[in-house]
């Protein structure tokens, strides 16, 4: 079974078309074992009612994990991680800029290669614009002088991997800085990353969370080169 998660955080105005994709993907691969597991990352607007009001969450088609107060993204994905059965894990946000149909379509696509090996499988986003595509090299380029891994589009969605993986995590961080933090310790532990293309839109509504404003991108990096310096004198 495969566990898709996604956290949430004051999402009400993304949740309906969500909800609505969500639908479709268990009804258009109905063939296999999927677990949905919604994270309400401590929502001050209307998200966690919107969720409990759906048919999916009614019909017990999803599960709902509520956390009351957000302390942060990776926060909410280690619990949302550890409340989830399936043996391959599977996060996207809610924001809808990947589209949640691609998750399964990729675990398909890589199936067989996960029941054989320890693999961890991450987005390469295209059809971005030059601005984000600005932001997203440097903290490749940054990646690889700290670590001398190259690792691209750190934070593309989505990220699959087997529940086995686990076994490499210790104490992750609770910000934005999870993505990073996962890619890092399946390269020093010399699993192999394998990307997927996959197609990114444009918000579909609300505020990005992770910097979508030039002003919010950069105190994004600069938190996140802080934590990669930090992490760099544990590893």
């Amino acid at each position: 079974m495969i566990s898709l998660i996604i956290p949430c955080f004051n999402e009400e105005k993304n949740l309906e078309k969500l909800l609505e994709k969500l639908n479709l993907l268990l009804n258009e691969f109905s063939d296999e074992k999927i677990e949905i597991v919604m994270v309400d990352n401590g929502s001050t607007d209307n998200s966690n009612n919107l969720i409990r009001n759906h048919h999916l969450f009614l019909d017990k088609k999803i599960s709902l994990l509520n956390i009351k107060k957000n302390i942060g993204y990776g926060d909410g994905l280690s619990q949302g991680i550890n409340f989830s059965k399936g043996d391959v894990i599977c996060w996207f946000h809610a924001d809808l800029q990947f589209d949640p149909l691609d998750s399964i379509k990729i675990y398909k696509k890589f199936k067989n290669v996960l029941s054989k090996e320890e693999i961890f499988i991450k987005g390469k986003r295209i059809n971005r614009s030059l601005f984000d595509n600005f932001f997203t090299l440097g903290m490749s380029i940054l990646t690889f002088l700290l670590f001398k891994k190259k690792i691209n589009d750190i934070n593309a969605q989505p990220k699959i991997f087997k529940r086995s993986f686990l076994k490499f995590v210790n104490n992750p961080p609770i910000d934005f800085s999870f993505d990073i933090y996962f890619l890092l310790i399946a390269s020093k532990n010399n699993i192999k990353i394998i990307e997927s293309p996959v197609n990114w839109y444009d918000r579909n509504a609300g505020i990005a969370k992770g910097g979508g404003s030039f002003k919010l991108k950069m105190k994004l990096t600069l938190r996140t080169i802080k934590f990669m310096f930090d992490l760099k004198k544990k590893l």
